[in-house]
């Protein structure tokens, strides 16, 4: 097994007066698809801002090979960011920008490639996603599925070495949930990037994680592969699985 690109060492946090995370451990795998599954309230997401560095931990570590993430200086923080590509469940569009503008923004905020340039790969980009045509586009005439593609497609066009993607298929018809896996399957293949996905999607979670994290009450209660975690005999891992949400 490789050595993991990121790991979390007993991250706990609190808001008022509920603990969320109680002491969050897990690895994950470089240049693999992971996964962090679990119920509703469990804390996913707020893994992921704190990985993100959106969110500061009570305590813990967050360590990037040897940078801990509490001790990072803006600088260095700047600087892994830059390494990230993320995807929000709501997308966050700037909704003063067309479509393609809203692509193509990150190259041309980091300074990444000409207007041109950005411009082209934007509409590669969409085109891939089955939006051609749509980069004069306003972000207000978007259905949610045209909204979620338009931030993967933003989410892609640093060409990441690290995406995290926050419930990628939420809202989602069948047919484009099954496109959106596909295309996050295409594009770590493709750029042997490390990917982790937060999802409530147990058969896409089965079919493309190579390694999945299973956070119940605040703590990871397994972290294997999909055919290991089928196997786990903790009732909670079975309970969710079998998709009882009580």
């Amino acid at each position: 097994m490789p050595a993991p690109a990121i790991e979390i060492h007993d991250l706990k946090k609190r808001y008022g007066v509920q603990d969320v995370l109680k002491g969050v451990s897990f690895k994950i795998l470089p240049e693999r698809i992971n996964f962090i599954i679990g119920r509703s309230g469990e804390g996913k997401t707020v893994i992921l801002k704190h990985l993100t560095g959106l969110e500061k931990a009570d305590s813990g570590e967050i360590w990037y090979d040897d940078l801990e993430l509490s001790q990072a200086s803006s600088k260095k923080l700047r600087e892994l960011r830059l390494r990230m590509g993320l995807l929000f469940q709501d997308g966050a569009l700037f909704d003063s920008l067309s479509v393609g503008e809203n692509v193509a923004f990150p190259l041309w905020f980091h300074g990444r490639a000409s207007a041109k340039v950005s411009h082209r790969k934007a509409e590669e980009l969409l085109e891939g996603l089955g939006m051609a045509g749509s980069f004069v586009r306003q972000v207000a005439s978007l259905s949610t599925g045209e909204r979620k593609r338009v931030a993967l497609a933003r989410a892609l066009i640093m060409e990441p070495e690290i995406l995290f993607f926050d419930e990628p298929t939420t809202g989602l018809d069948p047919l484009l949930s099954y496109q959106v896996d596909e295309l996050i399957a295409s594009a770590q293949k493709t750029s042997g990037a490390t990917v982790l996905v937060v999802s409530h999607d147990i058969a896409a979670t089965l079919t493309l994680a190579h390694q999945v994290s299973m956070i119940h009450d605040g703590r990871i209660v397994a972290s294997s592969s999909p055919a290991a975690l089928k196997a786990n005999p903790n009732p909670e891992v079975q309970k969710f699985l079998a998709g009882e949400t009580d």
